[in-house]
């Protein structure tokens, strides 16, 4: 478990001395001794941990170090990590996207699009780079018959991706017909509810990246498409969706 603290963001000896504190509570020269941490260092180790609001300290005599809520502390640590790792991350990404744009490129962490050409090629990726999990909500005016030629191209991705193990989780409006491609997919895999959204029109793909669209209800007009990775961002709909999932029927 030492190393696992340690990957969280935790020195070595505050990883050994959290790591003994899961066994019970201990006093500092039975930490110092069990965990082997040197006695002259000990003491800072434990201030540290006290600091972050990982452990306590009794007011006993002798004082007693304990940890009062592991489940707490570990959610505390993962916590602290995933935002280091998304503050990295966007640096990251960030630079990527500086180079694509003084070369002329696009970058595949930030796409938009404004033809019907752009919005299937960037549709597509919704499907294509998924690996666990699709949320979907389609506008209450989405017409699938539209554009057949384009729709069948999605729901065979859609069908591949269920095939590699993706779920998909969708909101359909309520007088929407579910393609007989799609209605074919088992349930366990494909999930459908049904709920009035206009306007609405995004996916959101492993709780990291995110398509949105810009739609009307005359579906001839198209405003445009964009696609980004961003965690974050990509949560925050993810939260919208489920509270439209438990809306819908």
């Amino acid at each position: 478990m030492t190393s696992s603290f340690e990957a969280v963001g935790l020195t070595y000896y505050e990883a050994k001395m959290l790591e003994e504190l899961f066994s019970g509570p201990r006093t500092i020269k039975e930490i110092s001794r069990s965990a082997r941490i040197p006695p002259g260092k000990v003491y800072s180790v434990a201030k540290a941990l006290r600091s972050q609001g990982l452990i306590s300290e009794s007011s006993s005599r002798p004082k007693l170090l304990s940890i009062d809520d592991p489940s707490r502390v570990i959610a505390q640590l993962i916590e602290r990590k995933s935002d280091d790792d998304e503050r990295l991350f966007a640096s990251l990404r960030s630079r990527a996207l500086d180079a694509a744009r003084s070369r002329g490129e696009r970058s595949q962490f930030f796409e938009f699009g404004t033809t019907l050409f752009e919005n299937e090629r960037i549709q597509l990726r919704s499907f294509r780079e998924a690996k666990r999990e699709v949320l979907q909500v389609l506008p209450s005016q989405h017409a699938p018959r539209a554009n057949r030629a384009s729709k069948g191209r999605w729901e065979q991705e859609i069908a591949d991706a269920v095939r590699r193990g993706v779920r998909f989780r969708a909101i359909y409006g309520a007088a929407t017909p579910l393609p007989s491609a799609l209605a074919r997919l088992p349930p366990e895999r494909f999930s459908v509810r049904r709920l009035d959204v206009p306007g609405w029109r995004f996916d959101v793909i492993d709780e990291k990246k995110a398509l949105l669209k810009l739609v009307h209800e005359d579906t001839t007009l198209f405003g445009g498409v964009l696609f980004l990775e961003n965690e974050r961002f990509a949560r925050h709909l993810a939260g919208v969706f489920e509270k439209l999932w438990r809306e819908a029927r």
